[in-house]
């Protein structure tokens, strides 16, 4: 009940947070008014972002990276800067500020894979590991999914983008005469309107404007209409002010894997709101600093999966026990290492024998140590005190890894191994990944996973309002969930897109409706409405505010979103993506009736809250969770 009231309370302060040089050359936009005081120190706002990375703190100070300690043979990536500030304090502002900036911003820092440094330090060939997948003809097969559109699908994406370059813009002026024009041709009145809908499976929504006198224009390229609702932001065109329309100019920073994953990372920062409780950690690995974070994240990981799976080597349990005491150890103490050049981090010689050395081969193994597994009941202990994801790992250690750019699951593959991560990610052409942690306690349903869609709508930036629907569904695997065969895309994920191809599935046991979820919660001694649809809402405010401040503001403009949840066994909802354009497709009796509620429902909505202006708190089944008090 803390976090929920934290999350409902959640709050920015902008105050110590510096614009970007970049932002100079830009033209000035509106800000975003959150200039409210926080209680969250400077120590504080640096443990929770980037957790255990300590390499940027490294280099403000003017000292060599870690690695270059262990490793004499790699050159010292930053030398000793007697022009850096003195002050340590002013030093964690700095760096929050630059941490804070790059959640708000798409920047990465770009690196070369093959003379990463960190990764080099870990005794890790990757040249080898990538000539290695290159020619196992098994491991390639990974890729198919990449690219999986038809040649029909491809040729018309060629088409609709050749009509879109060939459309010559109009200028505000010509396009208020057009609209005027082609208003009085069809006899309209103040209250009726010029619409546009691309899609499908829009019909009752076309109903209820038709019945107000609302004229559908066909043409979903045109510049000339006062109402647009489309699946592709380039089918707006540049709208003018009084043009109302479907999709906010950017949000890239929520809807894309990388962008979210960044702009959760503010939250504490920002307000004190730790997103580790909801979102399993994430890293950009085209990025180098999220790069590093999550090489050091996955040794900390293994660590504690070693730890929790029986162990028998007495050398690996003490290098994994002494690794979690630096996990563990406060951020102040952390800097208190680094400025006497003993980096709380794990050397390298520790990671090989960790890694690399193999268990015993007897099964009952006697200790030199009489107290260790009492060391390390304790130090899992504290490391689940103070971690929230602790319960999420079983000890398995397994990653999931996501193309950035792709949806319906292409290119999502799960991994165990480091070396596999890396062939994988590093070894596509021309695309970048993100690798998340998996949950590995999650709830299933007759021993299959599922997740739950659920929508929302955003009808405003400033001041931030959100709506969310009164209902969600379930998607389903076709196949029972087998931590062991993690290759079985029919297993793992959930996408229909997916499971549609698999001949075995019935397609009406791959989706179930929020009544039905509901009643199997009941039966197990869970409440739906409190501890799934409430943190559902909480999870939503929390996740938005995270990246108000990359969304363009622009007045006449709503969008609606639909954010995928993993529920683990103690029946918390972990958010997983959000995504742009959610289907409304009829594509199974559970989906149909729903998404036809939903569009009715998103109808009145347009209607009654964006044309209307009325001030109702529910629109059907649209009900409004939070409006920024400015």
């Amino acid at each position: 009940m803390q976090q929920q009231s934290e999350i409902e309370n959640f709050q920015v302060d902008w105050s110590q947070v510096s614009k970007p040089k970049l932002s100079e050359k830009r033209s000035k936009k509106q800000e975003i008014k959150q200039n409210i005081e926080t209680e969250v120190n400077v120590f504080d706002r640096i443990q929770n972002c980037f957790r255990y990375r300590i390499s940027t703190l490294i280099s403000q100070m003017g000292k060599p990276q870690y690695y270059c300690k262990f490793d004499p043979k790699l050159k010292k990536t930053v030398q000793s800067n007697s022009n850096q500030k003195k002050n340590l304090e002013e030093q964690l502002i700095k760096i929050a500020a630059q941490l804070e900036l790059s959640c708000r911003f798409i920047t990465r820092s770009m690196f070369q894979i093959t003379r990463q440094p960190l990764l080099k330090s870990m005794g890790i060939d990757i040249r080898s590991i990538l000539n290695k997948a290159m020619n196992d003809k098994e491991f390639q097969k990974l890729y198919l999914d990449l690219d999986d559109q038809s040649e029909e699908q491809r040729k018309k994406e060629e088409e609709t983008e050749k009509i879109l370059a060939s459309i010559q813009p109009l200028s505000e002026h010509e396009v208020r005469d057009e609209i005027e024009k082609l208003r009085k041709k069809n006899n309209l009145n103040k209250n009726q309107y010029l619409y546009v809908i691309q899609g499908e499976y829009f019909n009752d929504m076309k109903t209820l404007f038709n019945q107000l006198g609302w004229v559908e224009i066909q043409d979903v390229y045109t510049q000339v209409y006062d109402f647009k609702f489309c699946y592709l932001k380039k089918f707006l065109h540049k709208p003018i002010p009084e043009q109302v329309v479907s999709r906010f100019a950017s949000t890239k920073l929520l809807t894309t894997k990388f962008g979210l994953a960044r702009s959760l990372k503010s939250c504490y920062i920002l307000g004190g709101i730790d997103s580790n409780t909801f979102f399993p950690r994430c890293y950009d690995l085209s990025d180098e600093g999220d790069f590093e974070d999550f090489l050091e994240e996955y040794k900390f990981t293994f660590a504690e999966n070693y730890l929790k799976k029986n162990p028998r080597d007495e050398e690996k349990i003490q290098i994994a026990i002494k690794l979690l005491n630096y996990r563990l150890m406060p951020i102040q103490d952390k800097i208190n290492r680094i400025t006497g050049d003993e980096y709380p981090v794990c050397t390298p010689q520790q990671w090989q024998i960790l890694y690399k050395k193999g268990e015993p081969k007897q099964e009952i193994v006697q200790f030199t140590n009489p107290n260790l597994m009492e060391q390390v009941k304790q130090i899992l202990q504290n490391v689940e005190n103070i971690d929230p994801q602790y319960k999420i790992s079983k000890g398995e250690n397994i990653w999931v890894t996501k193309p950035c750019g792709l949806s319906r699951g292409r290119g999502v593959k799960y991994f165990k191994e480091l070396e596999e991560i890396l062939a994988y990610t590093f070894g596509a052409k021309d695309m970048n990944f993100v690798a998340q942690k998996c949950l590995e306690n999650i709830m299933t349903i007759q021993k299959r996973k599922f997740d739950i869609r659920q929508w929302m709508i955003v009808s405003d930036i400033q001041p931030l309002t959100i709506w969310m629907y009164k209902e969600c569904y379930i998607r389903f695997c076709g196949v029972e969930y087998n931590t062991e065969d993690l290759k079985n895309r029919y297993a793992h994920l959930t996408n229909f897109s997916v499971q549609k191809h698999n001949e075995e599935n019935q397609e009406e046991k791959l989706m179930m409706s929020q009544e039905e979820f509901i009643q199997i919660l009941k039966e197990r001694g869970f409440d739906f409405e409190s501890q799934v649809r409430q943190k559902f809402k909480n999870i939503i405010i929390a996740t938005m505010k995270s990246c108000q401040k990359s969304i363009e503001i622009r007045k006449n403009t709503f969008e609606v979103f639909g954010l995928d949840f993993i529920v683990d066994d103690d029946c918390n909802p972990w958010l997983i993506e959000v995504n742009a354009s959610p289907t409304f497709a009829f594509s199974t009796p559970v989906t149909e009736r729903l998404n036809t509620m939903g569009l009715t429902d998103l109808g009145e909505f347009i209607v009654q809250h964006v044309y209307n202006k009325t001030k109702k708190k529910n629109y059907g089944g649209w009900e409004l969770i939070y409006k920024q008090k400015l």
